[in-house]
């Protein structure tokens, strides 16, 4: 009977450890998987390599830590209102507030526009993870 119990709590306690290791891996930003939702979400209209060519939208090729609206970019009315008069840098906080949704962080900003114009218009990412993962591939760029 002891050897029950023995074996029971064993197998309790390695399953707590488990599931705790797993919670902790996930709990931490997976680059590759910001690769892949950046190449499928950002790749479309923004430029991902050294080259930092502009294409719909600015090049993402150093963003993090950049002034917003450095870059060269001719940027639209709404994004250079939100950037006026601010030392905005693209930061974890900025960067995660607009991933997140980015018609909210820029209202009438030209990348959340559903139009025949822009048909690949970017609405966010709600999953808090995947944004943490995509700002840690965004910091690879460098």
């Amino acid at each position: 009977m002891q050897i029950r119990h023995i074996l029971l709590y064993g197998i309790i306690g390695i399953s707590f450890l488990l599931l705790f290791v797993g919670w902790w891996y996930r709990s931490q930003p997976d680059v590759e998987i910001g690769r892949r939702l950046v190449v499928n979400s950002c790749g479309v209209c923004h430029d991902l390599t050294a080259a930092q060519n502009h294409e719909r939208g600015p090049y993402l090729w150093g963003v993090y830590n950049r002034h917003a609206g450095s870059s060269g970019f001719n940027h639209s009315e709404a994004f250079l209102n939100k950037i006026s008069g601010s030392d905005f840098i693209w930061d974890d906080k900025n960067l995660n507030a607009f991933i997140s949704n980015p018609s909210k962080f820029i209202p009438r900003t030209e990348m959340g526009k559903h139009d025949s114009k822009h048909p690949t218009a970017f609405s966010g990412i709600e999953s808090a993870s995947n944004r943490e993962d995509v700002i840690a591939f965004l910091k690879t760029l460098r």
